[in-house]
């Protein structure tokens, strides 16, 4: 056993310390009962509360490595007299988002287990679903099996069914850059004065530099624009209020984790809410056209966390106009 221990640390190990954020640690109850571990006639206890704990190194968006001790619960049967049966895993996790804030895992690896006076080697399999109730808290509902343990005196097999909860080190950190202070208010406008006509009117051609709304306008996969936001569009409102002549284009953009469809209707969602907003305030809905482009148009990479962070946003422009002055 200290040599899989051995093996197992080194694994996990070999990762760059850099990559911390894609690190996760996490504990484990549920209930476990073995199979093929009582002679026909006997009184057996196979079944008891089992715990455990595991470590995880996301690969990719869908790729894990995660490596686990559980402790299955104590038991009697064939080659077990009250006996603890203990057992240290190993296997890659494969997860398929169903949307932002779910997903589906099996695993398939092996383990160590020790059972009674034996130790054998086993195969496991897994299968469970995963929620992301922040950005670096989950919580996940599993099913695991252990099958072909061999004490010498029978092959068993041990079934668990738990309740877990796991924490992604470095997730918590991208808060800390302060997205509140970053320069999401309207930036400075541009003002080119062309002279149409010597003799005539005087018209001045006006552009507004578009305003860029990002992820922290919105709680985590929600459509619903927080306070702070609302207020930023306060001097949008004003400008708009000026130059009843100048109309709005709302674009909402989304990173690339969970389908696309789900993807475009979210960030549709989230436009038509800053939509709203500036309605709110009194600015004609005939004034306003909001869309939605989902993932189609990232300006970072969806690889990183920095990146898909950029990529959750909402653009909104106002197109170039012209307006009379008086002389």
């Amino acid at each position: 056993m200290k040599k899989l221990v051995a093996m197992i640390s080194a694994s996990l190990m070999a990762a760059s310390s850099s990559a911390m954020a894609d690190v996760y640690l996490g504990g484990k109850l549920g209930q476990t009962w073995l199979n093929d571990s009582c002679r026909a006639g006997e009184v057996c206890e196979d079944r008891d509360t089992s715990m455990g704990a595991f470590l995880g190194y996301n690969l990719n968006e869908w790729l894990a490595v995660e490596a686990g001790y559980d402790m299955l619960g104590k038991f009697t049967g064939i080659g077990l007299a009250d006996d603890r049966v203990k057992a240290i895993t190993l296997a890659p996790k494969f997860t398929l988002s169903l949307s932002p804030s779910v997903g589906a895992y099996a695993k398939l690896g092996g383990a160590y287990v020790d059972y009674g006076d034996e130790s054998d080697y086993s195969f496991l399999a897994a299968a469970g679903l995963e929620f992301n109730v922040s950005p670096n808290v989950s919580l996940r509902t599993e099913y695991q099996v252990l099958t072909d343990i061999n004490n010498d005196q029978t092959r068993a097999e041990a079934n668990t069914v738990s309740l877990g909860v796991s924490y992604r080190f470095g997730a918590a950190a991208q808060p800390t850059q302060v997205v509140e202070s970053r320069p999401v208010t309207v930036i400075e406008e541009v003002i080119v004065v062309e002279e149409i006509v010597e003799t005539g009117p005087v018209f001045v051609n006006k552009t507004y530099d578009f305003q860029r709304l990002d992820s922290s306008s919105f709680a985590f996969d929600s459509v619903s624009l927080n306070q702070e936001s609302k207020q930023q569009l306060t001097k949008l409102v004003r400008f708009l209020n000026q130059y009843p002549q100048a109309k709005v284009v709302i674009t909402g953009h989304t990173d690339a984790t969970g389908p696309a469809a789900y993807n475009q209707t979210l960030s549709e969602k989230r436009a038509k809410a800053v939509a709203d907003a500036l309605v709110e305030q009194g600015i004609q809905p005939s004034r306003l056209t909001w869309r939605g482009e989902g993932e189609t148009n990232p300006i970072a990479s969806n690889s990183t966390a920095e990146g898909r962070e950029l990529n959750r946003r909402v653009d909104i422009t106002i197109p170039e106009f012209d307006y009379q002055v008086k002389q």
